[in-house]
């Protein structure tokens, strides 16, 4: 019953995986995941067998409640081995226990990890710990039910219970005594995304993005350019918006020889009007900042009223990592002359934008129904049929 509706949960899953995996690839880390989930119900299933062969009788608490706790326990170990890993204490005794847990032995045997960026060396002790277990506690508990179960009691003789005494143990602590626990091996990188420059999402920004002829935002500026819009940009399609370039120059002062580059990362494309990007300084407009926000001057106050230069910028994110949440660098640099310096200055920010698949949560939602309808409309069939 628990592999058939784990089959059926499985199948209903794989269309709406396809869809995932059409608009984003397959990250590594999910690979694994598909492989480590089924793998780990087919031990849970051995080791609930033994530990349901172990009680006689026409109640199910004591074997459920057993079950449970030795679940619990299995799956705490999960994170206390990621935790001690990330510690570098994954070969000290607590180290050792945590290999007890399945769920930690298959995941060292395939070769990946959740959290941390360390994985086992070497896999074959883990393997041979791993399949011990399996084959161990399969053959004990049929074993212990042909030989030493009765109707409604034990059979077993001295020899028998000892013998399943220790195989217990054995198969408790053969994995603790024997798998690797050699942590020297970086982890592959588990998602598809690029390896980006890290970005504070909290910090301030001299960027500001806006709808084409548009204000600021009032509460400017944050790093994620696009924050407060909903929905966010759509990948592979182009998004016209003004970018606003905050200079740290107060409107007292006269801006010459401005020239901008912009430069999107990681896939995001950026363009802007040639003439936008090397304004006049009669093009150039002023911004308020409320509450001495302000950027610093050269002179170290705070800029009251500064000048703010506008560019109409197509961007278009391409070669998404994920479905959403997917955030784009954008760097943007600039010089320019201020009336009264010999030298030209330099401006230089970093933000991002936010971007998504539009389509692809209604996509994956569409298609993980196509079971659900097949069976309903099956069911519906044979109660027309039977009524």
């Amino acid at each position: 019953m628990v592999v058939t509706l784990a089959a059926a949960y499985y199948v209903a899953l794989v269309p709406m995986v396809l869809v995932y995996a059409h608009h984003v690839g397959m990250p590594w880390l999910l690979q694994k995941l598909l492989i480590w989930a089924p793998c780990l119900l087919f031990v849970s299933i051995t080791i609930g067998s033994l530990i349901g062969v172990m009680f006689i009788g026409q109640s199910i608490a004591a074997p459920a409640a057993t079950g449970m706790g030795v679940l619990l326990a299995y799956a705490g170990f999960v994170p206390l081995q990621e935790l001690l890993v990330a510690q570098g204490n994954g070969a000290t005794r607590t180290g050792h226990l945590t290999l007890m847990s399945p769920g930690v032995l298959l995941k060292n045997a395939f070769g990946f990890t959740l959290a941390v960026g360390s994985i086992p060396a070497t896999t074959t002790r883990t393997w041979i710990s791993l399949l011990a277990v399996i084959i161990g506690a399969l053959a004990l508990a049929v074993w212990a039910f042909l030989r030493a179960q009765g109707v409604e009691t034990w059979e077993a003789n001295w020899g028998q219970r000892w013998t399943i005494a220790l195989g217990i143990v054995l198969i408790a602590v053969l994995p603790v005594l024997i798998a690797d626990t050699n942590y020297d091996k970086p982890a592959p990188h588990s998602t598809n995304a690029p390896a980006i420059q890290r970005l504070f999402a909290r910090a301030g920004s001299s960027l500001a993005l806006t709808w084409p002829g548009g204000q600021p935002p009032a509460r400017c500026c944050s790093t994620i350019l696009n924050r407060d819009e909903w929905p966010p940009f759509g990948t592979d399609e182009p998004t016209r918006r003004d970018l606003l370039v905050l200079l740290p120059v107060d409107a007292t002062q006269r801006v010459t020889d401005l020239h901008i580059q912009v430069v999107g990362e990681n896939g995001l494309e950026a363009s802007g009007n040639p003439d936008s990007l090397a304004p006049a300084p009669e093009a150039l407009e002023t911004h308020t900042y409320p509450n001495d926000s302000g950027p610093a001057a050269a002179d170290g106050h705070h800029v009251v009223t500064g000048w703010m230069g506008r560019v109409p910028m197509t961007l278009i994110p391409r070669q998404p990592w994920d479905i959403g949440g997917v955030r784009y660098p954008l760097r943007v640099t600039a010089t320019y002359h201020v009336e009264g310096d010999s030298g030209m200055r330099t401006f230089s920010s970093r933000a991002a934008i936010d971007a998504q698949v539009s389509n692809a949560i209604y996509e994956m939602g569409a298609a993980s129904l196509i079971l659900p309808l097949v069976c309903f409309g099956a069911a519906f069939k044979r109660w027309r049929q039977t009524r």
